[in-house]
């Protein structure tokens, strides 16, 4: 079993390298329904492996983060992509929160988000930074409700099939709880 990041109700954390990123293609499959709403389309049979070549230009290695998030039969149940000081030192970029539609409405995404928020702030991270589809009703209500700003909507930007617009999203985190 790998080393896990962080641990979130009944889901671990285990980072992915970007050499391995092809295991998460499973849950990217099993999510047509995020698939549909953002891409207009299914997930493609090399999504999950070009996810590091999606990052944006000039990171630094390390600077990516890939979680699997999985459940305690071992079951992926979900992943966490993100980006540590971007794009600015202390604030990390969220890309992308996805949990099987099995996995949904179980207060697993707040749980999962209450861990990293941890990790992040135990990393030096002090800012939390999204962009969510317009038409991706559900989670925006989600962001709004764990407590994400809306900041700025810009687009529309291309996403596979489709042209959206994104709504960027903030929250501050607080000091990491004393030792």
């Amino acid at each position: 079993m790998a080393q896990s990041a962080f641990v979130a109700a009944d889901l671990t954390a285990e980072p992915v390298d970007d050499s391995e990123s092809h295991v998460l293609q499973p849950l990217l499959d099993r999510c047509e329904d995020y698939h549909q709403v953002v891409y207009g389309r299914p997930a493609l049979p090399d999504q999950a492996r070009n996810i590091p070549s999606q990052r944006p230009p000039g990171l630094v290695p390390g600077q990516g983060h890939l979680f699997a998030l999985r459940d305690a039969r071992g079951t992926l149940a979900g992943m966490l992509e993100a980006l540590r000081d971007y794009p600015a030192q202390g604030e990390w970029y969220l890309g992308l929160l996805l949990l099987a539609p099995e996995a949904r409405g179980q207060g697993r995404g707040e749980a999962v988000l209450s861990a990293y928020e941890a990790h992040v702030r135990a990393n030096g991270g002090r800012l939390l930074r999204l962009a969510v589809v317009e038409r991706n009703t559900a989670a925006r209500r989600f962001w709004e409700r764990v407590g994400f700003q809306p900041e700025q909507w810009v687009g529309p930007i291309e996403h596979g099939l489709r042209w959206n617009r994104v709504l960027k999203m903030t929250k501050q985190l607080g000091p990491p709880p004393s030792a």
